[in-house]
């Protein structure tokens, strides 16, 4: 088992640490039950550490409050063999449905580390843990790193960590995988956290990634009735503060540093149309897909 902490480096300077603190900055980084990577002194201004604190305290509170929903409490509740139980189903599941997830070789990575940045409830890091990889798991929650470090000591195979992906906390060239779906598009500063991907990724790495499409069903009808979207973490009047959507085209381009990049789309549906989805057919989901699909799948080599 690879061992995780000598991994982590100033998420500002990106030197080593000495524990928990970075001897050139001269800051300590917190650490409770898990490690916290996140400062005043990371961000430009007041207001860009404001708006860093907004992110974080929409998404902490809407974790709470779905950590203790049934389909994700449940979790908290396994053991070691119900976590690889659930592993295995989870990854049939994901396989069934053609997900980024089902892309991933999870057979050659036994020895590997990944990092899967926004674990949520934890469940892609129990997978990418279950393969036989080490895992790193980061979310820019506290109680989202929090049960996922729990699941990932429970399995002995790697942490949770609270960080900003705009300002990874770990070494030049450190990890083998990096597994991200469905939150990179909540990044204040996507291109910052892609090229923080390029950097911690070892030469011949591998990123799996996945980003909202612009020309989809769902984002679509977004922009054109104006939902806010991301209504199951609302909580107490609190409103989504960034989700930015992409064509492909803007994803190759994001992209554009790695040696190269595989993209697809999936994730359409007729059922989306909003009042009528309901009554329509899903024959031609499939069909869709390409021109409409509402996730961007990338699988970009360093």
């Amino acid at each position: 088992m690879i061992e995780i902490n000598r991994l982590f480096a100033c998420p500002i300077c990106k030197k080593e640490l000495a524990g928990q603190a970075c001897k050139a900055c001269r800051i300590i980084y917190a650490k409770d039950k898990v490690a916290s990577f996140i400062c005043r002194e990371m961000y430009p201004s007041d207001q860009a550490y404001a708006e860093a604190m907004r992110v974080i305290d929409f998404w902490g509170h809407g974790w709470r409050k779905r950590l203790e929903e049934p389909d994700h409490k449940f979790l908290q509740d396994l053991d070691p063999a119900g976590l690889a139980k659930y592993a295995d189903q989870s990854l049939a599941w994901h396989k069934a449905n053609r997900t980024l997830m089902a892309e991933v070789p999870l057979e050659s990575m036994p020895g590997t580390l990944a990092l899967n940045i926004g674990c949520g409830a934890g469940e892609e890091a129990v997978m990418l843990a279950r393969s036989g990889a080490g895992c790193i798991a980061m979310d820019i929650t506290v109680p989202a790193a929090e049960i996922t470090n729990t699941l990932l000591e429970m399995l002995g195979r790697g942490a949770g960590i609270q960080g900003d992906a705009r300002f990874l906390p770990l070494k030049h060239e450190s990890v083998d995988l990096v597994y991200s779906s469905g939150v990179l598009h909540h990044s204040a500063d996507v291109p910052k956290s892609i090229a923080e991907i390029h950097r911690v990724l070892k030469p011949g790495g591998t990123a799996y990634v996945m980003l909202y499409a612009t020309w989809s069903i769902v984002f679509l009808q977004e922009k054109l009735m104006r939902w806010t979207g991301e209504k199951a973490w609302e909580t107490e009047g609190r409103k989504n503060p960034c989700t930015t959507t992409y064509s492909v085209a803007e994803c190759n381009g994001l992209f554009s540093a790695f040696r190269s990049v595989r993209i697809g789309k999936r994730g359409a549906s007729l059922r989306n149309i909003a009042k009528i989805g309901r009554f329509l057919p899903t024959a031609f989901d499939g069909i869709i897909d390409g021109p409409l699909g509402a996730n961007i799948n990338i699988i970009a080599r360093k």
